[in-house]
């Protein structure tokens, strides 16, 4: 089988820990999956991954008691991998190339644009003025 985002550069397989494992499509069953599981680390993954790269360590360290454990959790659910062997055989830095990887391939920057063109301007402005009032309490504490 051609597989096309090889031919483009694009990694499709990496190591977890032991195993060696492909980037995952998310169809509707996956992403159930995770938005069943997903509290607090949805909002992170995606400020996470909209936040410019050179600034992401930051973000990171800000929410790395959370994030370590829902990473490895979420990592765990979209590779098929118990998450004990994830936690003693992958490092954080597998976990977190996978889910990149699994979001780039599945192109959820543009599904979210996508989204947000479906949602009238007034819903907008209210989520947009919740995200505002949340980004500064953090500030503030």
């Amino acid at each position: 089988m051609l597989n096309i985002g090889a031919l483009l550069g694009k990694k499709e397989v990496l190591r977890l820990g032991r195993r060696q494992v492909t980037v995952p499509k998310l169809t509707r069953n996956r992403m159930k999956l995770l938005t069943d599981h997903i509290g607090t680390i949805g909002n992170f993954l995606v400020q996470l991954f909209l936040t410019p790269e050179t600034e992401r360590s930051v973000f990171i360290v800000a929410g790395a008691d959370v994030a370590i454990d829902e990473i490895y959790e979420l990592t765990s659910l979209l590779s098929d991998i118990d998450i004990e062997e994830l936690s003693e055989h992958a490092s954080l830095a597998e976990c977190s190339e996978y889910l990149k990887l699994a979001w780039e391939k599945n192109d959820m920057n543009a599904a979210l644009k996508n989204l947000t063109g479906l949602i009238p301007p007034a819903a907008q402005q209210f989520v947009q003025s919740i995200v505002k009032r949340m980004n500064q309490a953090h500030q503030e504490q």
